[in-house]
């Protein structure tokens, strides 16, 4: 009896162990959807997570690939610059908001002080920044959040993986939220959180309440995570932030070009050439 009670046990300890890595497994395989759950992981074109070369080399989809040695001639953080408020004015954030449906969460929910508070909290952009810069900052919030219509992602994952350095709190879901809503996962937003000195973790929801939360969490990202693209052009931040859409293959190729469309709208409101490396 005792002997049949242990095996029975065994059974179920690989049962359980079983569920654990198919689990795992479909996480990894479905990264080209739903993103990588470590924040030191990248996404494949095949589908896998992982941090060798095979997946942050030449075929890296998005997380921290390993980009080229060149620079493009036209890098997003030189050509003119000047202070965030004379950049980007209470004219130009209103024609950028008038796109935002009246049906939207996010109607009236992002404001230009929030956008400015959050800008000038991180070094390196309280004194004059690049127009350019700029721009592609703006044209990648308003694709990602739907052109400012939305405050979170619409979805019933819960986006939890079994991070030890930031384990999921119970009852919260780690799903995008705010301006960049491909950025999940309890790691990322427990990385964000200790880099703001915001409770992320255990309450991911403020960055859907607060204004100007939501533009921190966004800009925390642009900083930590684009900001090493910023001297590849346009392209490069956007494989930075949704590399699914990279590659040129004709399912992606539309939403690849309307991100680039915005872009070159608001280089043209500020006078500045958007550059040559538009595409991923």
């Amino acid at each position: 009896m005792a002997t049949q009670n242990k095996i029975q046990k065994n059974s179920l300890i690989i049962f359980l162990f079983t569920l654990v890595v198919i689990a795992q497994t479909a996480t990894s395989q479905n990264c080209l959807t739903i993103g990588c759950p470590g924040i030191k992981e990248c996404c494949s074109h095949t589908g896998y997570c992982g941090t060798n070369v095979e997946h942050c080399g030449f075929w890296c989809l998005s997380g921290p690939c390993q980009l080229s040695k060149s620079s493009s001639s036209y890098r997003l953080n030189d050509g003119p610059r000047g202070k965030i408020e004379s950049i980007v004015t209470p004219a130009l954030f209103h024609r950028l908001m008038r796109k935002v449906g009246s049906n939207c969460t996010g109607k009236g929910f992002y404001t230009r002080e929030a956008f400015i508070t959050a800008v000038k909290s991180f070094e390196g952009y309280k004194g004059t920044v690049a127009k350019r810069e700029i721009a592609a900052i703006l044209a990648q919030f308003s694709y990602e959040s739907g052109n400012f219509c939305y405050k979170e992602e619409v979805t019933s994952e819960t986006y939890c993986s079994s991070s030890k350095t930031y384990p999921c709190q119970s009852g919260k879901k780690y799903y995008g939220r705010g301006l960049l809503q491909s950025i999940k996962w309890n790691e990322f937003y427990g990385e964000a959180g200790k880099y703001l000195g915001l409770p992320l973790l255990k309450d991911p929801d403020m960055v859907a309440r607060s204004p100007e939360v939501a533009f921190k969490f966004a800009m925390w990202f642009w900083k930590t995570e684009v900001g090493p693209s910023l001297r590849l052009g346009f392209g490069a931040t956007t494989m930075r932030i949704n590399g699914i859409e990279c590659g040129g293959m004709s399912w992606n190729a539309e939403a690849m070009q309307n991100r680039i469309n915005q872009y070159l709208e608001i280089c043209k409101w500020f006078g500045v050439n958007p550059g040559k490396d538009l595409y991923c």
